[in-house]
């Protein structure tokens, strides 16, 4: 790889000064999200809010019919229910790509699919182990 020479680095300098990026809120909303590409892996929440409303009606049910009776059972259950809800969204995500381009899916997307399925069975061994029955594998319809 070539070496940028003074002059180029001189010029990328004052170019840059006359980068001032978004100014609006809208615009620096979207260039947050700029570098994302599936937001797997992300920190924080990259859903759309009416998927984050969904996923937190998702927990809500599983909770509710699995009554959790101390603090530690409520969590786990959480934990299943959200993860379980992640999977069936990136799943829905997989299929429209395949639809969209029509190629095999990628063997990192299931590679995080399968790291889904896996949280989904360690937090039903977590439950076990607390002397909790699992819970139920879908919730009951809203």
């Amino acid at each position: 790889m070539p070496i940028a020479t003074e002059k180029q680095i001189a010029a990328n300098r004052r170019n840059a000064l006359r980068s001032t990026g978004p100014r609006t809120r809208k615009g620096k909303a979207v260039s947050r999200l700029n570098a994302l590409r599936h937001g797997l892996r992300s920190s924080g929440s990259i859903l759309p809010p009416e998927k984050w409303r969904e996923l937190l009606q998702y927990r809500d049910r599983f909770l509710q019919a699995c009554q959790p009776q101390t603090v530690e059972e409520r969590r786990r259950i959480a934990e299943v229910a959200c993860a379980e809800w992640k999977l069936l969204y990136w799943q829905e995500i997989r299929l429209e790509l395949l639809r969209i381009t029509a190629d095999a899916p990628c063997v990192s997307h299931q590679r995080r699919l399968a790291r889904l399925d896996r949280a989904i069975r360690l937090a039903h061994q977590q439950l076990d182990q607390l002397g909790r029955a699992n819970p139920p594998a879908s919730p009951p319809a809203a």
